[in-house]
Parts: C-alpha cells; sequence; structure tokens
C-alpha cells in the first residue's frame, strides 16, 4: 500500500523527468493519486496577481497498491482517475498485442461515441431502413465506432495485413449484403463496419455474433464483439459461416 508522502516522491520523480517544474501537487481517489504538475505562476508588474498557470502539462497516475506510475493527458484529474478505474476493470479483457493496437487507435474503457453513432443513423437513414440495430450492435458501435484497427501480417508486422474500419467511418454504408444475409440465415444483422479484405462488410446479429461479408463467401468472425476484435487484428484465419455457427 502506498502511502501519500511515497506517492508525493514518486510523484516529484516522474515530474522531473516530464518538464522542469517548480512541484507536483496529488489528488487521492480510491485506487491512487493523480499528480498535476504545478507552474509557478509569474508576478504582474503592477503587483495585481499573473496569469494562471500554462495548460496542457501530462499527468500521471500513481497506482495505490503497486506504486506504478502511468503518464495520462492533461484532462481534469476527475476524469483521469474514472478512466483509471475503468481500464483497471478492464484489465486482461483483451491480450496485450490486441490491447496496444487498440490503445493506439484511441480505444479506452468506457470510450462512448453515442452522439456520432446517433448522427451517423439519421445520415444513412435511408439506407439501413429495415434493419433493427440490436442492442449487441449498438453497444459495439458507441464504444468501438470511428476506429481503424490494423491487422498483423503473417510476418507477424502490424499492418501487414487488412485494416478495419468500424462505423461510423468516414464513408457510407452498404446494406445490399446484409439483406442478403440475412434472408439466407434467417439471421439479421446489422453494419458494424467494414475490412479491406475485398473489400468486405462486417456484421452483427441480436446475439453479438460477428461475421464478415466478403465477395468470396460470408466468414464467421466471432461468437461476441470482443473475440471478433483479437480474430480481426490478430488476422485469425476465419471459417465460412453456417447455421451451426448459431
Amino acid at each position: 500500500m502506498i502511502s501519500r508522502d511515497e506517492a508525493l516522491v514518486l510523484a516529484r520523480q516522474w515530474a522531473g523527468e516530464s518538464a522542469p517544474v517548480l512541484d507536483v501537487t496529488l489528488f487521492e481517489f480510491d485506487l491512487g493519486y493523480v499528480a498535476c504538475l504545478v507552474e509557478p505562476v509569474a508576478p504582474a508588474t503592477d503587483g495585481r496577481p499573473g496569469p494562471p498557470p500554462s495548460t496542457g502539462y501530462p499527468r500521471a497516475v500513481i497506482d495505490r497498491e503497486t506504486g506504478e506510475v502511468s503518464q495520462w493527458p492533461s484532462l481534469p484529474w476527475q476524469t483521469i482517475a474514472e478512466r483509471y478505474a475503468q481500464r483497471q476493470a478492464a484489465e486482461g479483457r483483451f491480450p496485450p498485442d490486441v490491447r496496444y493496437v487498440l490503445d493506439n487507435a484511441g480505444w479506452f474503457p468506457g470510450r462512448d461515441l453515442t452522439a456520432s453513432v446517433n448522427h451517423w443513423m439519421v445520415r444513412f437513414a435511408d439506407e439501413l431502413a429495415g434493419l433493427d440495430c440490436p442492442p449487441a450492435a449498438r453497444a459495439a458501435l458507441v464504444e468501438f465506432g470511428g476506429l481503424q484497427l490494423p491487422q498483423f501480417g503473417r510476418s507477424g508486422r502490424l499492418g501487414g495485413g487488412f485494416t478495419s474500419y468500424i462505423h461510423p467511418t468516414e464513408g457510407g454504408v452498404v446494406t445490399e449484403s446484409a439483406r442478403v444475409f440475412a434472408e439466407e440465415y434467417e439471421n439479421p444483422v446489422y453494419p458494424l463496419g467494414n475490412n479491406e479484405d475485398g473489400p468486405s462488410e462486417l456484421v452483427v446479429d441480436a446475439q453479438g455474433r460477428v461475421f464478415m461479408l466478403h465477395w468470396a463467401d460470408d466468414f464467421f468472425v466471432g461468437p461476441d464483439v470482443d473475440t471478433a476484435i483479437v480474430n480481426l487484428i490478430r488476422g485469425t484465419e476465419l471459417t465460412e459461416a453456417s447455421d451451426r455457427d448459431w
């Protein structure tokens, strides 16, 4: 268990490596401490207080249990504390190689793109007409929407495979394949994104199962969105979709 005094020592060590500042200030929360860099306030020549300290400095979190120091962007300390708690709760959700890709793509636990997803659904209302968006699909779009997920190629190099794009994307949405799939398998699906291979469409059904609708065939990507993301990023060989998948 890290005490406040011990956390302050760790925070000052971090501050000395991050920027030449006077000191740091600590904000305590359940899982540890948020450290914010403190810049001295320059006095005004007329005797009045000078301008406030400049913003934009990074923050740090000192874990209460381990003393591990992690750097965070310049956000309110309450926001950082909340995100840190979400990150800890999601630890182990994705394997390290996949988590690395997600983190660099801009994902974080608790990510919420509700406004963008709502706008996308209104913008493409005609194309999406008649397709029900089940809760599993909406939850995936809200959490992962807008991400570009590169794939590990056969050589193990990131970006050596086919990138996946999760809606809402910059382009439009194609629903013809989703309608054909729903009719053929009697399993309604909703657009999740697309993939460079083909290119092809990514769709999700009411149970959260993800499929790739490729010109060559329809493929089963995963029994849930998290597994599908792992398979897409790793370039796992996919099996053909069939009624056995559900």
